[in-house]
């Protein structure tokens, strides 16, 4: 019995975990992309080019995450 509550509780703080990165580079790359469009309006084009790069590169290591690791964990757990 104890094994089983091991082995669930595991996988819950995995899913919780792989959520919570998931969520947080979401949110990163969504500031970074904010930032770079409010840089870009206020003239400083140089600087909203790197917000910009640096938005896409978190937002897509986000979907990565939620794919590979999330996605599959959440869909063995039904």
């Amino acid at each position: 019995m104890q094994e089983l509550l091991a082995e669930l509780g595991g996988e819950l703080l995995a899913v919780v975990a792989y959520a919570l990165g998931t969520l947080a580079l979401s949110l990163l790359g969504l500031v970074a992309e904010y930032n770079s469009l409010q840089r870009l309006l206020g003239g400083e084009g140089l600087l909203a080019g790197w917000f910009a790069v640096m938005g896409l590169v978190a937002l897509a290591f986000a979907v990565n995450l939620g794919r590979e690791k999330l996605l599959p964990r959440v869909a063995a757990d039904e």
